[in-house]
C-alpha cells in the first residue's frame, strides 16, 4: 500500500486548484459568450442570404409573369442585373423544362455546373451552401411559372457568400487565438492572485515552524488583523499553543516533583543502611533499620500505585463503566472503610442526604475515600467529618466537610496540582502525603465531566464539593463510556 506522502498521490496545492478553477470558470464564460456571438452572427448572415435569394426569385417570377411566360424576358433581366463590371451580387441560370440551358451569367458554368443544383434535398429553408473553387455559394433550383400557372422554366440561382464565410472563419480563428492568449494570461493572473491570497497561510506556516518544545511561548501575531476566513483559525491555533505550553509546563513540574518524591525515600533508605554498615550492631538496631526501610518501601509502593492509577484513568482509550447508583450507599461504604482510621484519631464519619450518582462506582468510591482520608489527617480530635449528598440543576452534589485546621487561601488554587503539599513535613504513612490524593480526585471528576471545588477557612475547616452531571447531560461530557 503506497504511503500517503507518495509524490504520485500528492494532492495539488490550493493555489494550483484555485488558479485552475478560476481559469476554467472564466474560459467557460468567455466560451459561451463567443459561441453565442458566432451563432448569432452566422444566423444573421444565413437569414440575410435567404431573404436576398427569396426576394430575387420573387422579383424574377414577376418579370416572367409580366413577359407572359417568355423566357427571353427573364434572360434579359438576369443579363441586365449581372452584366455590371463590379462585384456580381448573384449568379443565375435559366433552363428549359427538358434541362436545356437557355442562358446563364458569364462564367457560372465553371464554378456552378448545372449538375450541382441536382444535389440532395435542400436545407436552411430551401437553400443549400456549397464551397467550390475557394468560393462559397448559397443556391437553389426554383421552378418559375407564367400567369397560366404552368411551369415555364427552372431557375438555378446562387449567391456568393464567400466574404461572409471568410469573416466567420477569421472570427473563429481570432477567438481561438484569443482563448490561447487568455488562458496563459489567466494562469499567470490566477497564480499571482492565489499567491497573494494565500500569503497569510504561509505566515501561519512560518509561525508554526517557530514552535518547538523549548519555544512554546511563540504565538501567531494578531496585528495587523487577519482576513475573516483565517481570524478564527489564528485564535484556535494560539489557544492550542497556550494549552500545549501549559501542558509542557505541568509535565516539567511533574518530572521535577516526581524526581524529588523518589529521591527523598531512596535517600532515607540509603542513609539508614550506610549508618548500619558503619559498625557492628545488634539485632534490634538492624531490625529498626529494616523496619524504617520497609516503611519507605511501602511509601514508594503507594506512590507508584497512585501514579499507575492516575495513568489508567487518564488513558485516552481507557473506557469507564458509567451507571446510575445510590450515592448514599456508596458513601456509607466509604465511611465504614475509613472508620478505624477515624476512630484512631477520635473522629467519626457521618453521611447525610441522598443522591443518585451517574458515574463509575469504583472511581466514585476512590474519590470519596481520598477526600475522607485527607480530612481525617487534618481534622481536630473529637470532631465529625460529614459526607453530604444532594442535587442541583446541573446534577448530583457530594460534599465532604471537616472541622480541621483549614487551609490558607494562598494554597487553594494549587491544591489539585500533583505533589503539591500545604505542609511538606506532614505524615506520609499509608500513601498519604504523596501530594496525589486530591489530584486523583480532580482527575476522576474531570473524567466524568464534573467539577471539583475547595473552600476553606483557616482554623475552622475545609469543604470539598464534587459535582457529577445528571444522566440527561451525561452525553455532553467529555468522559469515555463502555
Amino acid at each position: 500500500m503506497p504511503m500517503a506522502s507518495d509524490p504520485a498521490r500528492r494532492a495539488f496545492s490550493i493555489g494550483a486548484r484555485l488558479t485552475a478553477l478560476y481559469t476554467i470558470v472564466v474560459l467557460a464564460v468567455m466560451g459561451l459568450f463567443a459561441a453565442a456571438v458566432l451563432w448569432q452572427l452566422s444566423s444573421t448572415f444565413t437569414a440575410e442570404h435567404q431573404r436576398f435569394l427569396k426576394d430575387k426569385v420573387a422579383e424574377l417570377q414577376t418579370d416572367l409573369a409580366d413577359g407572359h411566360g417568355n423566357p427571353a424576358v427573364l434572360l434579359a433581366e438576369v443579363g441586365r442585373e449581372t452584366a455590371d463590371n463590379g462585384v456580381r451580387q448573384y449568379e443565375a441560370r435559366v433552363l428549359a423544362m427538358d434541362g436545356r440551358v437557355l442562358g446563364e451569367t458569364p462564367g457560372m458554368g465553371a464554378d456552378l455546373p448545372p449538375a450541382l443544383f441536382t444535389a440532395p434535398a435542400a436545407t436552411d429553408g430551401g437553400f443549400r451552401k456549397q464551397a467550390t473553387h475557394d468560393r462559397v455559394f448559397a443556391f437553389a433550383t426554383v421552378p418559375l411559372r407564367a400567369q397560366t400557372g404552368t411551369t415555364s422554366v427552372r431557375l438555378q440561382i446562387a449567391l456568393d457568400i464567400t466574404r461572409d464565410h471568410r469573416l466567420l472563419a477569421a472570427l473563429r480563428r481570432a477567438i481561438w487565438l484569443t482563448f490561447g492568449f487568455l488562458t496563459l494570461l489567466l494562469l499567470l493572473a490566477g497564480y499571482a492572485v492565489s499567491t497573494k491570497g494565500l500569503a497569510p497561510l504561509k505566515r501561519i506556516v512560518q509561525a508554526a515552524r517557530g514552535v518547538t518544545p523549548t519555544h512554546l511561548s511563540a504565538r501567531i501575531p494578531t496585528d495587523p488583523p487577519w482576513p475573516s476566513e483565517l481570524a478564527e483559525l489564528v485564535q484556535v491555533f494560539n489557544a492550542m499553543l497556550a494549552r500545549l505550553e501549559e501542558a509542557f509546563a505541568r509535565l516539567s513540574r511533574f518530572s521535577a516533583d516526581l524526581a524529588h518524591e523518589l529521591r527523598t525515600p531512596l535517600g532515607n533508605m540509603s542513609g539508614a543502611l550506610e549508618v548500619c554498615l558503619l559498625r557492628e550492631r545488634g539485632s534490634e538496631e538492624y531490625r529498626s533499620a529494616l523496619e524504617s526501610n520497609l516503611e519507605e518501601c511501602r511509601r514508594l509502593g503507594a506512590l507508584i500505585d497512585n501514579l499507575l492509577f492516575m495513568a489508567r484513568v487518564e488513558r485516552a482509550d481507557q473506557a469507564i463503566r458509567v451507571e446510575t447508583f445510590d450515592g448514599r450507599e456508596a458513601c456509607e461504604w466509604v465511611a465504614v472503610q475509613q472508620a478505624p482510621a477515624a476512630a484512631a484519631r477520635g473522629l467519626a464519619v457521618e453521611v447525610s442526604g441522598g443522591a443518585q450518582i451517574t458515574a463509575d462506582p469504583v472511581l466514585f468510591r476512590q474519590a470519596i475515600t481520598n477526600l475522607v482520608a485527607n480530612a481525617i489527617l487534618h481534622s481536630g480530635a473529637d470532631t465529625n467529618i460529614r459526607i453530604e449528598l444532594g442535587h442541583d440543576q446541573a446534577g448530583a452534589i457530594v460534599r465532604v466537610v471537616d472541622h480541621g485546621v483549614g487551609i490558607n487561601a494562598v494554597h487553594l488554587p494549587r491544591l489539585f496540582d500533583r505533589f503539591y503539599r500545604v505542609d511538606p513535613a506532614r505524615a506520609r504513612g499509608n500513601g498519604q502525603g504523596t501530594g496525589l490524593g486530591l489530584s486523583i480526585v480532580k482527575t476522576i471528576v474531570d473524567l466524568h465531566g464534573g467539577t471539583a471545588d475547595i473552600r476553606s477557612t483557616h482554623g475552622k475547616g475545609t469543604q470539598v464539593t464534587l459535582q457529577f452531571p445528571a444522566p440527561d447531560s451525561a452525553g455532553h461530557s467529555n468522559r469515555r463510556e463502555t
